[in-house]
């Protein structure tokens, strides 16, 4: 089976089946090390493609898509800015359930906020609403008689609040939200309780649209917010959550009340709670100025933590490194800590807290691009946090590429190896507004590809300078492809519509190219010391007609190796250089900077 019967096989094979496949795959991989199985490239590619298969299976099976929404709820949410949201919650462990009150602080945009919809799944249930402290009316399942057409379990995942028509244009006001129920659990694992190893668990993943199935919040990306937690925890459990600890008090019936505070603006997807018994220690990071010295926390399970303090300890010097590379840390007066919580593999960027899978740390070091790539995040994602689902890939594709630039930079390899580890061969989709499972391989690692093409058309220095400008304009904000392809060009001075086009926005596939060579005298004249190289290039590929792309050529001559660059914009092009000393081989892209496939074919073959 060729790659792009991968989509197909994915299509038409029962679950059942492909279930069966991942389980055996599961299997063989425990059998062995990851080291001996995968140690020779042959071997990672076959790893690349089985992690594709899966990842399409998930893509054409499962698929959490961004949550569909009615732009006429929307439009009444927009009349409304979030400023800042005070959650107190506590919990029933046997029975799984939460009890909340969330206090929101706002400001009104408009003389018509008569409504206001607030986020929050069926499954929990309201027991008051209050504004500005006076008690008001509630909808959860009837609808509205302006807003026909929508279905009623729509309204059962808002609560419809009537504001008594009381609210002005500019008006600050509060929402006070007391709540309770069993969370929903969907999506990658919005809010669970689970034991891992006898220990108890409580712990929230909300991405990408499932804040609501726990907490009530405007669930907008483009509403950031200051966010409080006062978590009061179990018997003998830790509660951790984004931003500082403030105190730790008791309540009436003497549990702790861990309450935390962030003073960064939060999307609602990055609030986190992570609840366990904890070991904790900590280190520091120092500010590139040296004025701020930093907490960097670590709250492991007690049977992970000696493997963890190894897997972890580099933290601060990844934190230095993306600093300098991207500009100082966002979060830099508050913390950056990792909690483990009830994940077996994988991890979530929550703002100043990830929470990183328990079986991810090995006490071997070789999940550090784990670490790498959720510290990443606070930069791209959290602090400069999307615009909208459709943008993704501005989250996970940075975060990709920062694993490849760690691995450069502290390990030294080779930047064409470690993009070969992320090319699975074939992508499903395109980057920009991916389909189905929005969390697939090509917002990944395609998505870091893009990153490390763009890298290669406009050469380092102005590509960091894009990096750098981008955060800096947008930190504390929200982007989308747009507000990045922008950026590029203001930094490059070039129109980089072709490269956003047939990468980003629609492009689905790759060049393939078929290249040949032929040497003659130079000029004319007879000459052991230099001659003319003429090289032919050939798109074959049957996604698109031709990829514009700067192509880097290495002849390789008896006098050394020589590099020049051509312009390929043509299905068929051909390019003449002068060269000195003997050909002896000519090669095409010898460093991986596109993403491709190469084939050298004589030179007859190619054009007769």
């Amino acid at each position: 089976m060729d790659k792009s019967g991968f989509i197909i096989f994915m299509k038409k094979t029962s679950p059942f089946l492909i279930g069966i496949f991942i389980y055996l795959f599961l299997v063989f991989s425990c059998a062995f090390t990851v080291k001996t199985i995968f140690a020779s490239p042959a071997k990672k590619k076959i790893r690349q493609v089985v992690e594709f298969m899966i990842s399409e299976y998930f893509a054409q099976r499962i698929g959490i898509p961004e949550r569909t929404e009615d732009p006429r709820i929307i439009a009444y949410q927009n009349l409304f800015d979030v400023n800042e949201c005070r959650l107190d919650i506590s919990f029933n462990y046997p029975e799984k359930t939460v009890f909340g009150l969330q206090s929101v602080s706002a400001q009104c945009l408009s003389d018509t906020l008569n409504t206001i919809f607030i986020n929050l799944y069926g499954n929990m249930k309201v027991k008051y609403v209050k504004i500005n402290g006076e008690d008001v009316s509630y909808s959860r399942d009837v609808g509205l008689p302006h807003l026909k057409n929508i279905d009623e379990n729509t309204y059962k995942n808002y609560v419809v609040i009537n504001s008594k028509g009381k609210l002005r244009n500019s008006d600050y006001f509060s929402i006070d939200i007391s709540y309770y129920g069993s969370p929903y659990n969907t999506g990658f694992d919005s809010f669970s309780f689970k034991e891992i190893n006898g220990n108890k668990t409580i712990y929230s993943l909300s991405e990408p649209t499932f804040a609501p199935t726990w907490f009530p919040c405007k669930d907008i990306l483009t509403d950031k917010f200051i966010c409080s937690m006062n978590i009061t925890a179990p018997p003998g459990l830790y509660a951790a959550s984004n931003g500082l600890l403030s105190e730790v008090k008791k309540d009436a019936g003497g549990n702790d009340v861990y309450c935390w505070k962030s003073s960064y603006p939060i999307a609602s997807y990055l609030v986190s709670i992570a609840v366990a018994k904890y070991d904790y220690w900590n280190d520091f990071y120092f500010s590139l100025d040296s004025s701020i010295k930093m907490p960097v926390e670590y709250y492991a399970f007690p049977d992970y933590t000696t493997k963890a303090k190894t897997d972890w300890k580099r933290t601060p010097e990844m934190i230095s490194y993306f600093s300098k590379t991207f500009g100082e840390y966002p979060f830099v007066n508050e913390k950056y800590g990792m909690a483990m919580f009830g994940w077996s593999a994988g991890a979530m960027e929550h703002q100043t807290l990830t929470s990183m899978g328990y079986s991810q740390v090995t006490g071997t070091g070789r999940k550090e691009d784990i670490v790498a790539h959720e510290l990443a995040h606070q930069w791209f994602g959290n602090s400069v946090t999307h615009e909208s689902w459709k943008d993704i890939w501005l989250n996970e594709g940075f975060a990709t590429y920062s694993e490849v630039l760690w691995d450069e930079f502290v390990n030294g390899k080779k930047l064409k190896d470690l993009m070969a580890e992320n090319d699975f061969g074939s992508f499903y989709g395109t980057v920009y507004d991916p389909q189905g499972f929005i969390m697939n391989a090509t917002v990944y690692h395609k998505g870091a590809w893009c990153l490390h093409m763009l890298r290669g058309t406009v050469g380092d220095s102005i590509f960091f300078s894009i990096l750098r400008k981008y955060y800096d304009m947008f930190k504390y904000k929200n982007a989308g492809t747009k507000d990045f392809k922008k950026v590029c060009e203001d930094i490059s001075g070039k129109d980089l519509s072709v490269f956003f086009e047939q990468w980003i926005y629609k492009g689905t596939g790759r060049p393939e190219y078929k290249y040949s060579y032929k040497t003659d005298s130079f000029m004319g004249e007879k000459s052991d010391s230099i001659c003319t190289l003429r090289l032919n290039i050939e798109q074959v590929q049957s996604d698109r007609d031709v990829y514009v792309m700067p192509v880097r050529i290495t002849v390789v001559t008896d006098a050394g190796d020589k590099e020049f660059t051509v312009f390929n914009f043509k299905k068929k092009q051909q390019f003449e250089q002068p060269v000195k000393g003997k050909v002896i081989d000519v090669i095409l892209d010898k460093d991986n900077w596109i993403l491709k496939e190469a084939e050298k074919v004589t030179y007859k073959e190619l054009y007769d």
